[in-house]
C-alpha cells in the first residue's frame, strides 16, 4: 500500500493498527510484478507446449491422410487394371460371338440362296 494511501486513511479515522492490518492483507493478497512476469513467463512455456504438441498431432493427420491418399490410390489402380482386363475380355467375347454369327449368317444366306435358285427353277 502506497504511503498516501495510509495517510488518508488515517486522516479518514482509521487507526495506525487499522491501517497496518489492512496494509497487509493488501500486499499479501496483491499480484508483485515478479510475480506477474513468473506467471507471464510460465503460460509462454504452457503455450509453446500446446503449440508443439498441436504441430505434432498435425504433422500426424497429415502423415495419415497422406498414406490413406496412397492407399486409396492403389486400390483405385487396381479396380482400374480389373475394369480394364474385364472390358478387354467383354470385347473379345463380342468379337467371337460377331465372327460366329456373321458365318452363320453368310451360311443362311448361301442356304436361302440355293432354296430360291430351287424355286426359280421349278417356276421355269
Amino acid at each position: 500500500m502506497s504511503a498516501s494511501a495510509i495517510l488518508k486513511l488515517q486522516a479518514a479515522g482509521f487507526s495506525t493498527e487499522q491501517v497496518t492490518a489492512l496494509a497487509e492483507l493488501i500486499d499479501s493478497q496483491a499480484a508483485t510484478k515478479a510475480d506477474l512476469e513468473a506467471a507471464k513467463h510460465e503460460l509462454g512455456t504452457q503455450i509453446g507446449g500446446v503449440k508443439s504438441e498441436l504441430g505434432a498431432r498435425i504433422d500426424g493427420v497429415k502423415s495419415d491422410l497422406e498414406a490413406a491418399k496412397h492407399e486409396l490410390g492403389a486400390q483405385i489402380g487396381g479396380v482400374k487394371s480389373e475394369l480394364g482386363a474385364r472390358i478387354d475380355s467383354v470385347k473379345s467375347d463380342l468379337e467371337a460371338a460377331k465372327h460366329e454369327l456373321g458365318g452363320r449368317i453368310d451360311s443362311l444366306e448361301h442356304s436361302l440362296g440355293s432354296k430360291i435358285d430351287c424355286v426359280d427353277l421349278r417356276a421355269e
